[in-house]
């Protein structure tokens, strides 16, 4: 490890009246301008502090261990960063043989068929004087016609091959996979980084009252819109600097609005509610344009969730079935697939992993969390339920990793959030990242208020039952508690904006919107 080094020489340090004293002294008062604060024992005899004074090698001392630390510390961080950008650097390696390998190939086949074709230029001139004489008494040209007849042969052969080249690579393209690479790249020294710094959540704001419930809020991607409930109607709210202002009240529903997603790519919404429908909302020139309601469940839809593309929606419902929609947003309409039926009880979360290949939910009543398992034709089956170590059920799920979702339940007895992992077999509980919260026996936490995951941020935010926690996640891979903010109510709901940086949640104590800004600290 690099020793610290000073940048000043120390020989250079005289005291405040330049006395040839060698026992310097340091003046520690932030009153005293930064040069000044070097005394001698001479100093002392003529000069006035009420402050502590201590020799400058013990100073020294204090600073340079202070600098050890911090060194030990930007080492450890800068180590961990290069071991990324080496898994970056195998990554692209990787991808580069991938593409050199079909590049080369490519050009070997388009080299060997541009020959083929230059061979045959050869034979262009040759001709037999009776072939032709019959072409000519018969008026007809079949040497022009047996050439461009050969031509076309071998231009097929040749696109054969190399379009069996091409499927060949489409078929092994995970083996490229891109999407990784990219991951790797935004979260070089991310998590590293992001634990330097604690998080404080700071009140903005909390002018705005609603004294009926609201039980979602979300944001569109950039953040300057945001969009609640009341009762059974959508508020359409402009944001800015943690201030919010209304701009629309959307009205359709017949009964209290539960769940919303607002779409990454345009202006457009989808909500569900108690009234046992599903209904898409579209921006246009100020207007919000509502679709028909879509009703297959029969019961409360509690909630939906959206897939990356924007093209898939699933529903869940107090009748005990998913729904699976095509979602067309550029027309504002949905289109029932099919329906997923393996629950025994009222379905009240749902969470795709990254690659969305995998969709948990969890119902009320014990062991009900089930594994669906996107198949052929991208069809979701089921796959298995997950075992729980624990006589409780689960009311909130989310997918952090590829691998990994959290499980929060509802049980008053139990105030901890589990930690499920992927083994060879199945999902499983790791128990050493089980996470404990604050003991309350008194009452149950509730299915609303969905986790939320930040990546950029690496920040977990999630309510149980009177708290709204913020975690992260450390090097040893487990989550820890950073901030947490009491509510004092068990009747909150809200979400934080796409980049992290506000909270935002109603509850019926304040009867309004409470804004907070999550701060570095």
């Amino acid at each position: 490890m690099f020793k610290p080094q000073m940048i000043e020489d120390e020989k250079d340090f005289h005291c405040v009246n330049k006395h040839e004293d060698k026992n310097k002294l340091v003046v520690l008062d932030e009153n005293i301008e930064r040069k000044q604060r070097i005394w001698c024992s001479s100093c002392m005899q003529i000069l006035q502090t009420d402050a502590r004074v201590v020799g400058i090698k013990i100073i020294i001392k204090k600073i340079e261990d202070v600098i050890e630390t911090n060194v030990r510390t930007l080492e450890a961080i800068t180590s961990n960063t290069i071991q990324k950008i080496k898994l970056c650097i195998t990554s692209v390696q990787e991808i580069k043989r991938h593409f050199m390998k079909l590049f080369d190939s490519i050009i070997r086949t388009a080299e060997d068929w541009t020959q083929n074709l230059q061979s045959q230029r050869q034979k262009f001139n040759q001709y037999s004087f009776y072939d032709e004489l019959d072409n000519l008494i018969n008026k007809e040209n079949k040497n022009l016609d047996s050439h461009i007849k050969l031509i076309t042969t071998i231009n097929k052969s040749w696109i054969t091959k190399l379009s069996k080249t091409l499927i060949q690579f489409n078929q092994n393209k995970d083996k490229l996979n891109l999407q990784k690479f990219y991951e790797q790249i935004m979260n070089i020294g991310q998590s590293n980084l992001s634990q330097q710094y604690s998080i404080k959540l700071q009140l903005i704001n909390q002018s705005v009252k609603q004294w009926e419930k609201c039980q979602a809020i979300v944001f569109n991607r950039t953040g300057s819109i945001m969009v609640s409930t009341e009762k059974n109607d959508i508020k359409v709210w402009s944001f800015l600097n943690g201030t919010i202002n209304i701009l629309n009240t959307l009205q359709g529903h017949t009964d209290q609005v539960l769940c919303i997603v607002y779409s990454n790519k345009q202006d457009s919404l989808i909500s569900c509610s108690q009234d046992k429908t599903i209904r898409c909302w579209q921006l246009d020139l100020n207007e919000w344009n509502c679709s028909q309601p879509y009703q297959q469940h029969t019961d409360s839809v509690i909630c939906i969730v959206l897939n990356s593309n924007e093209d898939l929606l699933f529903s869940g419902s107090f009748d005990k079935s998913i729904k699976v929609w095509k979602v067309d947003f550029n027309q504002n309409k949905l289109k029932f697939l099919y329906s997923l039926n393996n629950h025994n009880n009222d379905v009240v979360n749902l969470s795709l992993n990254q690659s969305e290949n995998l969709l948990v939910s969890c119902a009320k009543g014990y062991n009900q969390i089930i594994i669906w398992e996107r198949k052929e034709e991208d069809k979701f089956e089921f796959k298995y339920f997950v075992t729980q170590p624990f006589q409780e059920y689960g009311h909130k799920v989310k997918f952090i990793k590829e691998n990994q979702f959290i499980l929060v339940t509802n049980a008053n007895q139990i105030d901890k959030i589990f930690i499920f992992e992927r083994t060879k077999e199945d999902f499983q509980v790791n128990q050493s990242k089980t996470i404990h919260l604050l003991t309350n026996n008194k009452i149950y936490d509730e299915y609303h208020f969905p986790i939320i995951y930040n990546k950029e941020r690496n920040l977990i935010v999630l309510r149980y039952k009177m708290i709204i926690y913020i975690l992260r996640e450390f090097n040893d891979g487990k989550y820890n508690i950073v901030d947490q903010l009491s509510c004092a109510t068990f009747s909150i709901y809200g979400t934080i904006t796409n980049n992290g940086q506000y909270l935002v949640y109603w509850d019926n104590k304040n009867q309004g919107y409470s804004i907070y800004e999550l701060q570095n600290k």
